[in-house]
């Protein structure tokens, strides 16, 4: 095939250089520069448009060079081409309708304002570093901050992967340092802060707080699992609730105690369905402000209380008390009623038992002396027990060791 054989006659100069008798590369003047365009049978057409002449000629020759040596990854270049803001767009139509994370779709936001016009290959490791210390700078806390660069690196990785956009200088947030996160929270409910948290309740208009206040601290749900309970999966006389979202994508049965029920069977039955009105998502915003104006009443009742007693307020009443806080208290006292780890892991619905680990070291260890149980892998020891059931009229449980506790014949039931 000879090069006037290509239909080119739009193209102000001659086609040059073909691989194998190829029509290859064709310069075109257009009103913003000279585009060059490579062809060859087999593999997608490649262009870009330069301001001058000899540049896109240059690059032709350049591309052709790699063509021959089956350098496919150089060819593409696409990396220069498309920019963030477009990633951004792929991303929410094929990927985020999979993910279970709330907060995704407002990283995504955060990343478009700050590198939206970017083409993904003139994002460098220092642009990312720049904006984590911004972040910080903000008043975005260090987790917040290292959420943003794992967002933004998901981006990239979808790129390379799925996309087949290879980017010449690798992920860029791969080498940016995260931000140091602080330690792990440690809070739990201090004495009396449950009932004032359960008064402070009370004296609000909302349906349901008080209910939900009780079911975390009983059943150590995530504030998400709670707000998303649905009736038709509760079972009130077996004790039970079965969760399909949760935050490990996985779903599990959570037993109920006697408290849980009853702060369940108070609630009035709505017609859509599900237990709360509340929406089980960070980015509604309205639970969160019904639980800081809950804290508000219970910290003044308190400090009503104590100045009818002339006794000192303790400063550090209900200071920082986060609602995730009510897992961790969940958490620990069923360690405390002499549980292993693998048990309160089926509960909480923990996949990693780093968290519980740490929990039971610092709370479960003692608790389980005091309860006397010693426990040897699987199996479990009762020493100088006359009954099996861990504290008075306590649901039946059983054993690994195949004794159940407790005088109920619901195996699903716990304490």
């Amino acid at each position: 095939m000879q090069a006037n054989d290509c239909k080119a006659s739009e193209f102000l100069t001659r086609p040059f250089g073909g691989i194998q008798g190829e029509c290859m590369a064709h310069i075109e003047q257009r009103k913003n520069g000279w585009r060059a365009q490579v062809r060859r049978r087999g593999m997608p057409s490649l262009s870009r448009t330069f301001d001058l002449k000899a540049d896109a000629e240059a690059w032709a020759r350049d591309v052709e060079r790699e063509a021959q040596r089956g350098n496919i990854a150089v060819l593409n270049d696409q990396a220069q081409r498309v920019t963030v803001a477009e990633l951004c767009q792929r991303y929410r139509a094929s990927v985020l309708p999979t993910l279970r994370d709330a907060s995704r779709p407002t990283l995504l936001r955060n990343i478009e304002t700050r590198f939206g016009a970017f083409f993904l290959g003139n994002i460098r490791s220092i642009d990312v570093a720049a904006w984590r210390d911004d972040l910080i700078n903000e008043g975005y806390a260090p987790k917040s901050a290292k959420h943003h660069l794992v967002a933004l690196s998901s981006l990239f990785a979808f790129a390379e992967r799925e996309l087949s956009i290879p980017l010449p200088a690798g992920n860029p947030v791969r080498t940016v340092r995260k931000p140091a996160e602080p330690k792990a929270r440690d809070r739990r409910l201090r004495p009396g802060e449950l009932d004032y948290l359960l008064k402070g309740a009370d004296q609000g208009r909302a349906v349901g707080l008080r209910q939900v206040i009780v079911l975390a601290v009983e059943t150590s749900m995530r504030m998400g699992e709670l707000l998303g309970l649905e009736w038709e999966r509760i079972d009130l006389q077996r004790r039970t609730a079965h969760l399909i979202d949760t935050k490990n994508g996985e779903s599990r049965t959570v037993a109920l105690s006697s408290q849980a029920v009853e702060a369940l069977q108070s609630l009035p039955r709505r017609i859509d369905g599900k237990v709360f009105s509340w929406k089980p998502n960070k980015e509604n915003g309205s639970f969160e402000k019904l639980w800081q104006r809950c804290k508000a009443r219970a910290l003044a009742a308190y400090q009503a209380d104590c100045a009818k007693t002339a006794k000192k307020p303790d400063p550090a009443f209900l200071d920082g008390l986060h609602f995730h806080d009510l897992r961790h208290e969940a958490t620990s006292r069923l360690f405390e009623k002499g549980l292993g780890i693998m048990e309160v892991a089926s509960m909480t619905g923990h996949k990693s038992l780093s968290m519980l680990k740490r929990i039971h070291a610092r709370r479960g260890g003692e608790a389980g002396k005091e309860a006397g149980i010693i426990r040897y892998g699987n199996r479990i020891a009762h020493r100088g027990m006359a009954r099996h059931d861990l504290h008075a009229g306590s649901p039946s449980i059983t054993c690994p060791c195949g004794v159940r506790r407790g005088a109920s014949e619901n195996p699903a039931e716990l304490p």
